[in-house]
């Protein structure tokens, strides 16, 4: 008698050899793009166990396939409940099976209508694992146990079939065979055409089956009843049966063909690739082991084995860099050099850019806040003012992430001299997600305004939705008393407020966070918002600084406006001055603008600092052409005491321009960050949306870049 793991083991050739070959495929992809997940998620997938662990459900590499977790559960439990289904020997009890298990979807509507909450799911962003919302979420989305009763109804169909099939000569029931799933089709295209015949909540409930009644009558639609005469629509879909292996190889293939597929759009052409690919890899892969497998059913138990050391081992391989990319560690000139941050979190989902830093402690401590940023998009369609119009909604998943780290010293200089690779070379800190940022009314800051445009050529609405927090700036007000907290500046859209988002105000705005440890993320910390500027047009590019216990914000560059921000976030007097270099350079240039970049940091050095010896502040400008989106970076010093004009500006930094993503834009640099350790200037930036970096030079080297008092120079 067959075992449950023989069974199982014989159930799982039809599948695993097919998907023990695109997985490594698709981790090849990812480890070539930098963008390979955890060495966690990659063993999940390995033994299909992804759809069991909510958390790094959504950062697999084969999304599509999760279901195949679910499958493994199923055909072990097949023979028990095939023997309790098949006991049963009256239609009527079977049919009440099925009434109760089409109800069952149901409270995923109910609980949340009568919690009036109804649509609760939306807040999830695909990839976001950190709150219980979350978790819960990607559990019913995914997990083997939210669906068993899909595969328990499949079941209890194909009995109550045989049940019901003494009836199959009576006119009537052939009558209902033949209309049961055309019917069905007609019903299920009116939902999915028609609006408002959509089900409440229809991204969760739709998903868990809420419509299972209509996919049941397909089903028992095509096939019929035995020993009876086959349905018209059910013979007709017969002779496609054929397509069913060819239909599972697309399901698997076909992100890895979207890789192989040269080109950023597809057509039809790529449908006839992936269509080929998925013939190729049947015949060549699937069939052959399948047979192999077929003689010795548990050598299916190797080929998890045997995934799980391939991807240890490319998990393990240094990254790969690919071609026409910035190199890791490059040496300008002696002592100043360009090297690669290498910066990790728990997350492979998304970019982590706009690095910014801050050492105490006698800089044996660095802290460190970075961005995790993706984007998706998506097209819908929805009903305003009863009215069908389309929608298209570009989702950016933001995050500030942050980490603290003691600094070994030795570690530190073998880092500056070889980069990360280097023999002794420290590691950064690793970055995790500030979830404990709230708003003033407790909430977590993840419920932002939305940005809409009508484009009424086309009656489509242009939608932003940002996810959260955006670029951060960290600095310590009050380095001296010593505790752990540090003070966090960024820009964001507003949090949602009990009435929604004003009318106007849907614009990125500043604001700060202090006292957050950055050892501790989750610990609740308030942002509250800096009303120095304007809340209907966008505010950023602020550069904060502490003066004598004060926090102070470089609001403006040119005129170089100074104001002094208040505990709840109003700001006090502020402090006009004008840089004639800044005047002349705009007036030549009337498309450029000069923004701030970074935090600014006290220098009082005059050994270090010959062509400024007095005590000042330091900070970082860009000037980005506003047609071109070309960007450059300039060191400026502004005074002490009020009312800090612009003493220097320095020339041209010199950053590596990436390109973004996938895209063949201009490329550009973006500096984030700024830190001074023990007389070394390391600046932060972001090369492209993609490559963390860091221009690491003596404060002395700086010093000399301040050398021509003349006009700023920008380089074209």
């Amino acid at each position: 008698r067959e075992s449950v793991l023989s069974y199982v083991a014989r159930r799982a050739a039809s599948i695993f050899p097919l998907y023990a070959v695109a997985l490594p495929v698709a981790a090849a992809f990812a480890k070539f793009r930098g963008e390979l997940p955890s060495l966690r998620v990659l063993l999940l997938e390995s033994w299909l166990l992804q759809a069991w662990v909510p958390s790094e459900t959504e950062q697999c590499l084969q999304m599509q396939c999760w279901f195949l977790s679910c499958l493994v559960l199923y055909w072990a439990l097949f023979r028990p409940l095939y023997r309790a289904i098949s006991n049963i020997e009256h239609w009527g009890i079977v049919l009440g099976l099925l009434i109760f298990f089409f109800l069952a979807p149901w409270l995923v509507v109910i609980i949340p209508a009568h919690v009036g909450d109804l649509n609760w799911a939306d807040r999830h962003a695909f990839g976001d694992n950190e709150r219980t919302l979350d978790l819960a979420v990607v559990t019913l989305k995914f997990n083997p146990m939210c669906y068993g009763h899909v595969f328990i109804v499949g079941m209890l169909l194909a009995r109550f079939r045989e049940l019901i099939a003494g009836y199959a000569k009576k006119a009537a029931v052939v009558l209902t065979m033949d209309m049961l799933a055309p019917v069905a089709y007609v019903l299920l295209l009116a939902i999915f055409v028609v609006p408002s015949l959509r089900p409440p909540a229809p991204k969760l409930s739709a998903r868990l089956s809420i419509l299972l009644p209509l996919q049941s009558a397909i089903l028992l639609g095509l096939a019929g009843l035995p020993r009876a005469t086959p349905p018209v629509l059910g013979s007709l879909a017969m002779k496609v049966n054929f397509l069913e292996r060819y239909s599972y190889a697309i399901y698997v293939m076909q992100f890895v063909c979207y890789h192989l597929w040269p080109y950023s759009t597809v057509n039809i052409l790529f449908f006839i690739f992936l269509g080929l690919v998925a013939v190729l890899t049947v015949h060549t892969i699937q069939k052959p082991i399948e047979k192999l497998l077929a003689k010795s059913p548990h050598s299916i138990w190797l080929l998890p084995l045997f995934l799980s050391f391939f991807l240890v081992g490319l998990w393990a391989l240094p990254e790969v860099k690919m071609h026409g990319e910035i190199a890791d560690h490059i040496t300008l000139e002696d002592m100043v050099v360009d090297i690669r941050l290498p910066l990790s979190d728990q997350l492979t989902q998304g970019r982590l850019i706009n690095p910014s830093i801050l050492f105490r402690d006698d800089g044996n401590v660095l802290v460190m806040t970075a961005r995790r940023h993706r984007r998706t998009s998506r097209r819908l369609s929805e009903v305003r003012d009863g009215k069908q119009v389309s929608v298209v909604e570009d989702v950016w998943h933001s995050q500030i992430l942050i980490g603290e780290q003691s600094i070994d010293p030795i570690e530190w200089d073998a880092w500056i001299r070889g980069g990360s690779s280097a023999k002794g070379a420290m590691a950064m800190p690793e970055l995790k997600p500030w979830s404990g940022l709230t708003t003033p009314g407790d909430m977590h800051w993840n419920e932002l305004c939305l940005r809409e445009k009508w484009i009424p050529q086309n009656k489509t609405w242009l939608r932003l939705v940002v996810t959260g927090p955006e670029d951060s700036r960290v600095f310590q007000r009050f380095p001296t008393i010593g505790g752990p907290g540090v003070d966090i500046a960024f820009n964001s859209y507003p949090p949602l407020g009990r009435n929604g988002c004003p009318k106007g105000e849907s614009v990125s705005q500043m604001y700060l966070a202090e006292g957050v440890d950055p050892t501790s993320p989750r610990t609740p910390t308030f942002g509250y918002h800096l009303s120095c500027g304007e809340s209907d047009r966008p505010e950023k590019n602020w550069i904060p600084f502490e003066h004598k216990g004060g926090l102070f914000l470089v609001y403006s560059i040119q005129p170089h406006v100074v104001v002094e921000a208040l505990q709840d976030g109003r700001c006090s007097k502020q402090h006009y001055s004008s840089f004639s270099p800044l005047v002349s350079l705009q007036a030549k240039y009337p498309s450029v603008a000069i923004r701030g970049s970074t935090q600014a940091i006290l220098v009082d050095d005059p050994d270090a600092t010959p062509r400024l010896r007095k005590p000042h502040y330091l900070a970082l400008i860009h000037l980005v052409d506003v047609h071109t989106n070309q960007y450059a970076h300039f060191a400026y010093r502004f005074n002490y005491e009020a009312p800090f004009q612009i003493l220097q500006v320095s020339s041209q930094l010199p950053l590596f321009a990436g390109r973004p993503d996938g895209a063949s834009k201009q490329g550009f640099a973006f500096a984030s960050g700024l830190a001074l350790r023990n007389q070394q200037v390391i600046i932060t930036y972001a090369a492209g949306d993609s490559d963390a970096r860091a221009l690491v030079m003596p404060l002395q080297r700086l010093d000399v870049m301040f050398a021509d008092m003349g006009d700023v120079k920008l380089q074209q």
